[in-house]
This record gives structure tokens, C-alpha cells and sequence, in this order.
């Protein structure tokens, strides 16, 4: 009799380990509002010390709002497709630096950017399921631990448009090959430009049908005219980068495999 006990117990343990480990697939799709900032950078303004790659050329008065929504598909517990969709409102001018080369140049940029990317994400600390995992059952922030935090890193495609303005004479006006002339802007250039975002994740459930993420990621393009400029003083192509909030719905999995609104 204590055999079969044994065996039985097994046969149990096992079968609700495997409901466990299926249980992300009965919430498999998300959907989210994305707020948060925005910062570019380009061949106008950015640090103190020249130009430098990414994060090292960060100027905080370039911070813009943004606002956006997403979707995510999880393939598997720790994999999983999303796609954005955010609108910006970016901003790039060489009187916010003392680097002589740049304040000189005297030039100020801002526009509207649109972003749709499509990312793959894989999660080094796969998400906990379940309500004691859940920010509503850390009370004052007991139990709580940073294994409990979804962190993923993401990579993909995608594109954006833009469409910069600069000021003239005080005023501001469309961009155009006349502005500054062909030492600034080389040659004509199409407003809409293909991009690869690429970055970090951290997400965190509130409850069983809201989660909370934050994620810090950057915009490599393949233009340098994201300010509509590129002089001698040029390192490339620009950079943009986008610091989320991620407010998210769970939406359950039916029987079809479809999400359930």
C-alpha cells in the first residue's frame, strides 16, 4: 500500500508541475500603454566633451515625452515577440553644449518622429506566475525580491519617420536642402528610415491582469540626418532612444489559441 502511495504522489507532483510550467500559455498575450522619454543623438549638442558613442553623448535637456502603444506574444516562458508603435517629439540644438565646434555652429532642430518596431525578447529571469509573486502581496514591501523581476533584453527591426524643423532667423521652418546649405546637408534625404532597437526590460506583475515594465532601449538608424545635419564634425549615423513605462494588460488565451478581450 505505501508503494502505491509513493507512486501516486509522483504521478501527482508531476502532472502539477507540468500545469505550472503550461501556465503562462493561458495568458500569452499582452496589450499595453507606453508612456516615458525620449532623447537623440545626433551631430548638434550632446555632452560636454565631444561627441561620444550612445549614452556617453547624453544631454538631459534633449528629453522629450512619447507616447505609444504595444503588443506582446509569448512563444515560449521566456521568449517572446512585441510590437510598438510610439509617437515622439525630439529636439537637438548646439547652445545646450560648451564644445566650441558645436556652440559655434549655432544650429537647433526639433520634429515629430514616428516608431514601429517589431522585437525579439528573451527573458534571463523568466516571469513568476501566480498571486504571492504579485506587487499586492508585498506588504510595505516585505518578501519582495529582485529574482521575482521579469528581466529580458531585446533586439529587432523596424522603421521611423521624421520630419525635422529648424530655426532661422527665430524662426522655426520645414527643413529643406537650403537651410544651411551643402556643407550641412549633403544631399536629399527620404523621411522615412529603417531602424534596429535593441535594449533591456524589467517587468513586474501588479496583480493577475496588470503588469508594470520598464525599458531602456536605443534606436540604431542608418541616416545622419535624423537633425537634418552632417558637417565635418559627423560621426556617423544618428541614434535615438526611448525610456519606458510599459502599463500592461493581460488578455487570456481561448480555446482557439486567440486572445480573449
Amino acid at each position: 500500500m505505501k508503494k502505491y502511495k509513493i507512486i501516486l504522489w509522483i504521478v501527482f507532483s508531476f502532472v502539477s508541475f507540468s500545469s505550472f510550467s503550461q501556465l503562462w500559455k493561458r495568458t500569452r498575450y499582452e496589450v499595453m500603454f507606453i508612456t516615458g522619454v525620449n532623447t537623440v543623438y545626433t551631430d548638434l549638442g550632446g555632452g560636454e566633451t565631444g561627441r561620444k558613442p550612445l549614452f556617453l553623448d547624453f544631454d538631459y535637456q534633449s528629453i522629450r515625452p512619447i507616447g505609444g502603444l504595444g503588443a506582446r506574444f509569448k512563444l515560449k516562458r521566456d521568449m517572446a515577440l512585441k510590437l510598438d508603435l510610439v509617437f515622439a517629439y525630439y529636439r537637438a540644438d548646439d547652445d545646450w553644449t560648451s564644445v566650441p565646434e558645436r556652440y559655434l555652429r549655432h544650429v537647433h532642430v526639433r520634429g515629430p518622429l514616428l516608431d514601429f518596431t517589431l522585437r525579439y525578447e528573451y527573458s534571463v529571469i523568466k516571469e513568476r506566475l501566480g498571486r504571492r509573486y504579485a506587487l499586492i502581496y508585498f506588504r510595505g514591501g516585505r518578501n519582495f525580491s529582485f529574482a521575482y523581476v521579469n528581466t529580458y533584453f531585446f533586439a529587432g527591426m523596424g522603421g521611423f519617420w521624421f520630419s525635422p524643423r529648424v530655426k532661422v532667423g527665430g524662426v522655426w521652418q520645414p527643413a529643406t536642402m537650403d537651410n544651411f546649405g551643402p556643407m550641412a546637408v549633403k544631399k536629399d534625404y527620404s523621411h522615412i528610415q529603417f531602424a534596429m532597437p535593441f535594449g533591456v526590460g524589467f517587468k513586474y506583475a501588479i496583480n493577475r491582469e496588470w503588469k508594470l515594465a520598464l525599458e531602456i532601449g536605443a534606436r540604431k538608424t542608418f541616416t545622419d540626418y535624423l537633425d537634418h545635419h552632417s558637417d565635418i564634425y559627423s560621426a556617423g549615423d544618428d541614434y535615438y532612444a526611448f525610456f519606458e513605462i510599459n502599463i500592461i494588460k493581460r488578455l487570456k488565451t481561448a480555446r482557439s489559441g486567440l486572445p480573449k478581450f
